[in-house]
């Protein structure tokens, strides 16, 4: 699944405009690049397709930030404008669009280091 392809899937998870989705699929990578060690970030942007990779930030003193769901949603609400509701429909939308890319072994690994309530929001969905 390309960049494009992603959108469309976040898009299609949350209800947003493709447009709004690749907003809040960046900002979503951004701020849980944040939230992740320097090593972990880099692990993730490993297995992310090349057009998601920039979104997180691998540069830095390789600190980890420390916040909770609560902060993310407003992180990602600052970076893209949407109101609460697509804010938190499109957060939910990235991670679990990401679960379905990444896979459950790669996602589950990434989500080590952030609160259980992130790994939460994604949905786990029936194969069609």
């Amino acid at each position: 699944m390309g960049d494009k392809q992603f959108f469309r899937k976040v898009a299609e998870l949350s209800g947003l405009t493709v447009e709004e989705a690749a907003d809040a699929t960046r900002a979503t990578l951004e701020c849980l690049g944040s939230r992740l060690s320097s090593g972990e970030r880099r692990y993730l942007v490993e297995h992310l397709h090349e057009g998601l990779r920039d979104a997180v930030p691998v540069d830095g003193n390789g600190r980890m930030q420390c916040f909770g769901l609560p902060e993310l949603l407003r992180r990602v609400h600052q970076r893209t404008g949407l109101n609460d509701r697509d804010t938190e429909s499109g957060v939910r939308g990235v991670l679990t669009a990401l679960r379905e890319d990444l896979g459950a072994e790669v996602f589950d690994h990434v989500m080590q280091q952030v609160p259980n309530e992130f790994r939460a929001m994604a949905r786990v969905r029936a194969a069609a």
